[in-house]
């Protein structure tokens, strides 16, 4: 899985006028760049392999995944026993912070998700996916903060049995989990944490893999739209559904949005991230074929945007007119070279996420 992108200055010319010799300067404003353009934002330290990005006020977070889920040290493959990270960066992609996630006993699965909350100050906290099956909560207000678990599956059998992977805030304040088990999970602000909806069209194609990854609830605050990675209903597609925001949602309330097709001779498209602009349309990463597809709010394909830096592009949050986009570089051509977060101009504004204010504990030691 793969990414890449970069844009050109423009160049300023002087205008001489007629009658005496003066020069006369015509100022030209910088051209914007194209749709498209892709730069690195920052670069990714050890243990790599961004995931998860949230853009707050004036900080960016970036959480990493470098456990590998098929650790067989017979055959190359590690637990993560260096634990994960989450990596603050200012708006100038300067690494300003980090902070280390100890991970659980025997994980081979990382950190994805991360959402934030509305809380003011010293109060105001991260919550952080780790695909274990547990969420995790940050004070980012707070100084040498350590992460405290917020909310816990109540299953065991680690990330085979239960794998949050992306998560969202509704304007409630309640955390919605996509799960590739196939489940959607609704944690409270208190964090107990349910099943919300199963179905079985949610199944990936591998049967343990491939299902729910990224989430978002849409312009509405009517639906929580999310991504199959790889479809065992629509064998190897990559499907967009939306499922309507209710207490108990039943199978008549999951609607496809956009199904991505498989190509004879190319990768499988491979779902992963997505995000919402203000104006409807959604933006979808293709960690298989290293794009990024856009939707427009009807669910029809508008444009894909590719570029030679992508290298599985993972996670989607929106700063300005860009999208930050993570290069997971996974298995199996990863590459410390490719642990960025790029900066892709798509020429239009991210819907501004649900963040409500949320009480308990802090995250301090």
């Amino acid at each position: 899985m793969n990414v890449k992108t970069w844009w050109l200055p423009a160049v300023v010319l002087g205008v001489i006028g007629m009658g005496p010799i003066a020069p006369a300067i015509a100022s030209v404003a910088p051209s914007q760049p194209a749709i498209g353009d892709t730069t690195v934002f920052a670069s990714v330290p050890a243990p790599g392999h961004p995931f998860g990005v949230a853009v707050d006020t004036n900080r960016v977070y970036i959480s990493t995944s470098a456990g590998d889920f098929f650790a067989n040290p017979a055959t190359g493959g590690h637990l993560n026993s260096d634990g994960e990270r989450v990596f603050a960066y200012d708006k100038n992609g300067s690494l300003v912070a980090t902070t280390s996630i100890a991970t659980m006993p025997n994980s081979n699965m990382g950190l994805f998700g991360l959402a934030l909350d509305g809380n003011p100050g010293p109060d105001h906290q991260l919550y952080i996916a780790d695909m274990n099956g547990r969420i995790l909560r940050l004070s980012v207000g707070q100084k040498n903060a350590t992460p405290r678990l917020f909310a816990q599956a109540p299953l065991a059998g680690g990330w085979m049995v239960t794998m949050w992977n992306d998560l969202v805030f509704d304007r409630a304040g309640n955390l919605f989990m996509t799960d590739d088990k196939p489940r959607i999970w609704r944690v409270t602000p208190d964090g107990q944490a349910s099943i919300w909806f199963t179905d079985p069209r949610l199944t990936g194609f591998f049967g343990f893999a491939g299902g729910p990854l990224g989430g978002r609830i849409d312009p509405t605050g009517k639906f929580l739209y999310f991504t199959i990675t790889i479809s065992a209903t629509f064998p190897g597609e990559a499907v967009v559904y939306r499922l309507r925001l209710v207490d108990h949602p039943t199978a008549s309330d999951l609607q496809v949005v956009h199904r991505f097709p498989v190509v004879p001779g190319q990768q499988l498209p491979q779902a992963a991230g997505l995000a919402f602009a203000e104006s409807g349309n959604i933006y979808v990463g293709l960690i298989g074929t290293n794009q990024i597809a856009v939707l427009d709010p009807a669910g029809s394909e508008i444009r894909r945007i590719s570029s030679p830096l992508f290298d599985s592009p993972w996670g989607l949050a929106f700063m300005g007119q860009s999208l930050l986009v993570t290069n997971a570089s996974i298995e199996p051509f990863e590459s410390p070279d490719h642990w960025k977060v790029l900066k892709v101009f798509v020429g239009e504004s991210g819907l501004p996420l649900n963040r409500p204010r949320a009480s308990g504990d802090d995250g301090t030691a």
